[in-house]
């Protein structure tokens, strides 16, 4: 069975021979791989940026070019995304760059002194929708990032209807809020005529979910959303892959087989297809 990782993270020091290595002892044949954060130094220590500060020009570069070059080594493989502050001034012309000149496939985004629904975000959204390329959003709790999970509840995210040829994705199924992520999904089902394969927000199902609630949020979200929507991801680090993947991989695999009692062709949707459909380009 194909396994397409939706959801890993950089730190910043990987480069790409080691994270090929890393998937192919996971069982991992490809991923979205996001740069590590741009973050600021207080203390001797990388925090967030705060309410009165964002990323410079150069570490928003400096994240594009990171994850452009492990990228580059196998782009069939590893599909880059640079992790952006969008309140920088620079954001939108950086994503440009990074997208057109260096050839990464969409942005990660974790709300965090800004709400999705702000009109300082609309500029970003439209040149993403321009490019063609995809957004993948944190949805849900947010650990580490001090108090800012009221600015990342699914109802915030509504907003995207505005632009309809955005293609978009939340993760961890919105958890605690899965039912109002999954009401979420239903107005932008809603929004083309209840056709899913018009549907342009897709579930990103990685871990934000705990073991003691996912099967009840795997319940929910496969006869609602279809597989054709929902990618597999592990909310791992390359070094952790080998670690986490196979645990992840065995656990879906036995809800969705054993509890919610799927197909195989719905299985390979889930841990293939649905991501395939997203990053198309």
């Amino acid at each position: 069975m194909r396994i397409w990782d939706c959801h890993v993270h950089c730190d910043g020091t990987e480069n790409g021979k080691d994270v090929l290595k890393a998937m192919d002892a996971a069982g991992i044949e490809r991923i979205n791989l996001f740069s590590n954060y741009p973050w600021r130094e207080e203390g001797g220590r990388k925090v967030p940026h705060g309410p009165s500060s964002y990323a410079s020009r150069e570490a928003l570069r400096a994240c594009v070019e990171h994850i452009a070059g492990v990228q580059a080594t196998d782009p069939s493989r590893i599909y880059g995304l640079a992790w952006i502050d969008p309140r920088s001034p620079y954001a939108v012309e950086e994503v440009e760059r990074g997208v057109v000149d260096r050839g990464l496939r969409g942005i990660k985004l974790i709300p965090d002194q800004w709400f999705p629904y702000d009109e300082m975000m609309f500029p970003l959204y439209a040149k993403i929708e321009e490019l063609g390329k995809v957004i993948m959003f944190h949805s849900g709790i947010v650990y580490g990032f001090g108090d800012s999970s009221r600015y990342c509840k699914p109802v915030n995210f509504e907003v995207l209807l505005n632009f309809p040829k955005l293609r978009f994705s939340l993760a961890h199924i919105g958890w605690p809020w899965v039912d109002e992520y999954l009401a979420v999904f239903g107005s932008f089902w809603s929004s083309v005529g209840y056709d899913k394969e018009k549907t342009r927000m897709f579930v990103d199902t990685c871990p934000g979910t705990p073991d003691a609630w996912r099967t009840d949020a795997m319940r929910k979200a496969v006869p609602f959303v279809g597989t054709g929507r929902l990618m597999f991801g592990t909310d791992a680090h390359p070094k952790s892959l080998e670690r986490n993947a196979p645990r992840h991989i065995s656990r879906d695999l036995s809800i969705l087989r054993e509890v919610i009692g799927v197909s195989q062709g719905q299985l390979d949707e889930f841990f293939w297809g649905a991501c395939e459909k997203f990053m198309a380009e």
